[in-house]
């Protein structure tokens, strides 16, 4: 963004998007979200299952500021992400995503961690907006 300062003088305004791990383990979905990403600016790492994520988030520490989960993501579902996010990362924003209605459990610390959930399937614009609205509270533990 630019904005005058007058007399000539003008001042740039730079924006940083937030860098985002997507966590699927279903392939195609995950290369959509991540081009869906990319091509709104959005600097993408990707992780096709639970294991690759926690090595992503534990290898970059303070790099990720947000996550986009696959609620029934392989091979222990959310709940092993999650916990290595409260427990080492937890100003890691959090958005849930899934095919079915969360678990209560999920949707405990969900709702604790003030993070997110889209029903799958959504629309582009949907991730985007949650991304840009999720709180940078992180996990609860």
């Amino acid at each position: 963004m630019v904005h005058p300062l007058g007399r000539g003088l003008e001042c740039v305004v730079v924006v940083a998007l937030p860098r985002v791990l997507i966590a699927e383990d279903e392939s195609q979905l995950l290369r959509v979200l991540v081009r869906v990403l990319e091509k709104r600016g959005y600097p993408v790492v990707s992780a096709a299952d639970g294991k690759t994520a926690i090595d992503v988030l534990r290898k970059t520490p303070s790099e990720i500021d947000a996550i986009v989960l696959d609620a029934a993501i392989g091979p222990d579902g959310a709940g092993a992400v999650l916990e290595v996010l409260a427990a080492e990362q937890p100003q890691i924003r959090v958005i849930l995503t899934s095919g079915a209605e969360l678990s209560d459990s999920l949707r405990s610390r969900l709702r604790a961690s003030d993070g997110s959930f889209l029903l799958k399937p959504f629309p582009p614009s949907v991730l985007v907006e949650a991304i840009e609205r999720q709180p940078s509270t992180g996990v609860a533990k």
